[in-house]
């Protein structure tokens, strides 16, 4: 778990006591009320692997747009 500064939670709370807009307060409230997922993934070499190629992939512009993909999910899983 990451450790926050008492310092930098007493600025969010000072920046949140000056809005006088609704809205952005509502919208901080909607944010606070997400849960957000602490855990942290440990990854095999195997998957390191895999990211890595896809990395260069993505470097080597060897991709394919969404709709290609969801055209190929379509075909396999028909």
């Amino acid at each position: 778990m990451i450790r926050i500064k008492e310092k930098d939670r007493n600025r969010l709370i000072n920046k949140i006591k000056t809005i006088k807009d609704k809205n952005v307060l509502d919208e901080i409230y909607r944010l606070l009320e997400i849960d957000f997922d602490d855990e942290v993934y440990i990854t095999s070499q195997e998957q390191k692997e895999v990211i890595a190629q896809a990395r260069d992939q993505i470097k080597n512009s060897q991709t394919i747009s969404s709709e290609e993909a969801d055209k190929d999910m379509d075909e396999l899983l028909t």
